[in-house]
């Protein structure tokens, strides 16, 4: 959906307006394991997957934590802040044209793609290999 709804431009003045700077965030689906694909892809028709797998984030790493936003519709919303002691788990899989991030935060696992082709997702490949080199902006 926010690929949709949301342009570049509308995307970085966000970002910059809350953190100002473009440097450590990345653009992100929703990424479930396979497991979770099957059963919601099964649940009514497939519908609930289509919503569930298509929503996009805003991540942005600090050294406060993983700042998260959800951009369905909008990007007028507050940030969600992950703090890093509160994040049990974090693992990072890179392949040719994405990366699969999953974290555990508080007991929850949550996933996330991260594209590196695609309109919106340009620069996530170079922001994601210096957020690498700076260890995520952990303390």
């Amino acid at each position: 959906m926010g690929l949709l709804f949301n342009s570049n431009q509308e995307i970085n003045e966000k970002i910059k307006s809350e953190f100002g700077d473009l440097d450590n965030h990345v653009l992100a689906f929703k990424h479930n394991d396979v497991k979770t694909d099957l059963f919601k892809w099964l649940v009514p028709g497939g519908l609930y997957y289509t919503m569930d797998s298509s929503r996009t984030f805003i991540l942005y790493f600090s050294n406060k934590g993983i700042h998260e936003e959800e951009i369905s519709n909008s990007v007028k919303r507050d940030f969600l802040l992950m703090p890093w002691h509160e994040i049990s788990s974090f693992e990072l899989k890179v392949k040719k044209n994405k990366a699969i991030l999953e974290l555990v935060h508080i007991g929850k696992k949550l996933g996330y793609e991260i594209p590196f082709t695609g309109t919106i997702f340009k620069g996530n490949k170079e922001n994601l290999q210096k957020l690498e080199s700076k260890d995520w902006n952990r303390i």
